[in-house]
């Protein structure tokens, strides 16, 4: 994913081949033959009921229009001029759109059963087979894969591998017979056969096997549905499955114990994902024998979008997350409406939802989870929970504030603590974002527009991922530190019904050795209409400079130490004061999409201590 990542080999004794017992067991368990998500096209009973639905319409329309459309300009040529000009923005538009192509044509013809797509799944399909690597070139800048000196798969491979597994698997009545064997062909050369020889081998292995992020969870589910679906061969079926179970730990691994997704609530979306689509293959193919997300803390990532949820439909967009995210409602929903289980006593029907809003239909086996493992897939369930006033994540310092039920007006706010090392990093310790009515007025910015810079060795170049675009101090001119042993400690903390207060050690997120003392107070009060508090207390064993910011996307206004935050219809009244010294507040505008704006509460000159405060309340 980065500038970090590397290949590595095992330490000699060490291994990740699956025991053969393990091996053994679930080759007793699985089905006899290759199987997947979804049935075969043949099983018109299971198909066909979607031909009426508005779900099976829309694709429908949504195939007939790609396949009017010329085959996305993915070439080689395209591939080799991305990596000259160092710019992903041309690939980074024709691969989702491949991958929309693959997984409509696919649910168009199995649900309607026409032949009227076999042609150009074909056709798409054979194009595909000549560009020499499907690797992102920005995980082949030294063109190590283009010029077919190694085979290594990343997450638009292994897409494109489970997708045309599927293919194979549902279609496969349907599909010639040099078709089918193309496709064994390149999904094994590609991805199967290296990745095999490599585990077996212990040398070169793959980095993502490792990591505790996204990408473990996604190319280990793409790698098992693409064998349980292609595989003729039952031991190497168990093989990959077994394979699987084991390394997704690695993914279970980069939670903590609180359940918190540190990549953000997008991120969740992807990661969480395929964690739910490598689980329900295991304990469908095993008959409920394995379940991935039988376990408390499983449970609780499963619930994270609930959790963090400031109001409705509003989220946090800290790590690389993009502004105002929209966890999928399908996930969200998952552990409520998946069959074979029942995890709440008390469940209610949510009319009117559509758990196909939000799939992107790049992924196959996202729409088939939902069309076929789910108790009623047009009335989905949900806990009937009443809303808490407050979220606090313990082993995270993600603190998550709501109005009480006598609040009079709609106010939510966040404070993140934590440390600077966690996946897709943002610099952004002592965050905090203030939501009033709906509308984020205080925010993290969310995650950039990626390019080569972002996963370089430059990515905190970026304003918006360093902490010159976060709600969060700028020290003796210093902005925070990037790496894990940088990080903000909870003070204290207290948690009433009226107020919840908290307060955070900045001190060592900075390297300023005249830094003595850096602490932010967070106070959220109920009360009333609701009001924010933020108050740091700053020491410098030498005359120092000191601000902090504000960051909004919404309209600004200053007078004096007043400032006010416009959004639509809702405003917020922020007054800040300033002891130990004169306090100037100054705009900036960061130099990236979306451009937010950038408030500078600044003590002038320098000074060896002072307490900024901030109240923010709705106007």
């Amino acid at each position: 994913m980065g500038a970090y990542d590397f290949n590595f080999d095992l330490p000699a004794g060490e291994t990740y081949v699956p025991s053969s017992d393990r091996c053994r067991a679930l080759q007793a368990l699985l089905p006899k033959e290759p199987f997947a998500l979804a049935p075969v096209v043949t099983d018109r009973a299971a198909w066909a009921r979607w031909a009426g639905d508005p779900f099976g319409r829309q694709i429908l329309a949504s195939a007939r229009e790609l396949a009017a459309a010329p085959f996305p300009d993915y070439t080689d040529a395209a591939y080799l001029d991305c990596l000259a000009r160092e710019d992903v923005t041309h690939i980074n538009t024709v691969l989702p759109l491949l991958r929309k192509r693959q997984v409509a044509f696919l649910l168009a013809e199995a649900i309607y059963d026409q032949g009227e797509f076999l042609g150009v799944i074909g056709s798409d399909t054979r194009q595909l087979a000549t560009i020499r690597t499907w690797i992102h070139p920005g995980n082949d800048l030294k063109k190590l894969n283009y010029d077919l000196k190694t085979v290594e798969p990343d997450l638009g491979v292994v897409h494109f591998a489970e997708n045309l597994a599927l293919i194979d698997f549902i279609l496969g009545p349907r599909l010639p017979a040099d078709l089918r064997a193309l496709i064994r062909s390149e999904v094994d050369r590609r991805v199967l056969a290296p990745l095999r020889q490599r585990i077996e081998s212990g040398r070169d292995i793959y980095w993502w096997i490792a990591v505790k992020h996204n990408w473990n969870a996604v190319c280990l589910s793409c790698c098992a549905h693409t064998a349980a679906a292609l595989l003729p061969s039952a031991a190497d079926r168990a093989w990959w499955l077994a394979l699987a179970e084991s390394l997704v730990r690695n993914f279970r691994d980069g939670f903590a114990d609180d359940g918190v997704c540190t990549e953000g609530v997008g991120y969740w979306s992807y990661g969480f994902m395929h964690y739910i689509s490598l689980s329900e293959l295991l304990r469908d193919g095993t008959g409920n024998a394995i379940d991935l997300l039988d376990e408390p803390k499983m449970r609780r990532v499963a619930r994270f979008p609930e959790r963090v949820e400031l109001q409705a439909g509003v989220f946090p967009s800290f790590a690389d997350c993009v502004l105002n995210p929209q966890p999928l409602t399908w996930a969200r929903l998952w552990l409520d409406n998946r069959q074979g289980t029942t995890e709440h006593a008390t469940i209610a029907a949510l009319p009117g939802t559509d758990p196909f809003a939000g799939m992107n239909l790049q992924f196959a086996d996202e729409p088939l989870l939902w069309m076929f493992r789910t108790h009623n897939p047009r009335q989905p369930l949900r806990p009937a929970l009443a809303p808490e006033l407050r979220t606090w994540f313990e082993n995270s310092a993600l603190l998550v504030c709501r109005p009480g039920p006598a609040t009079s007006r709609q106010l939510s706010a966040t404070l993140l603590g934590g440390h600077n090392g966690v996946n897709h990093n943002h610099n952004d310790l002592g965050s905090f974002t203030v939501v009033l009515d709906g509308r984020t007025l205080i925010l993290d910015p969310g995650a950039e527009v990626y390019s080569f810079r972002t996963f370089s060795e430059k990515r905190y170049d970026s304003q918006l991922l360093n902490s010159y675009g976060h709600p969060v101090p700028r020290v003796a001119g210093q902005l925070q530190e990037a790496g894990p042993e940088w990080r903000a400690r909870v003070i204290s903390k207290e948690f009433t019904a009226d107020t919840d207060r908290m307060v955070l050690d900045l001190r060592t997120a900075y390297h300023v050795p005249s830094l003595r003392k850096l602490e932010r107070e967070f106070i959220y009060d109920r009360r009333g209409a609701g009001s924010v508090t933020v108050i740091d207390r700053v020491e410098f064993s030498t005359p120092s400079a000191y601000e902090s910011a504000l960051i909004t996307t919404g309209q600004v206004a200053l007078t004096g130490s007043k400032v006010t935050l416009t959004d639509g219809p809702a405003t917020l009244a922020v007054e800040v004061t300033l002891e130990g010294g004169t306090l100037e507040i100054s705009t900036d505008t960061i130099n990236q999409p979306p451009h937010p704006t950038r408030l500078a509460l600044r003590c002038a000159g320098e000074i060896k201590s002072a307490t900024l405060r901030t109240v923010i309340r709705p106007a």
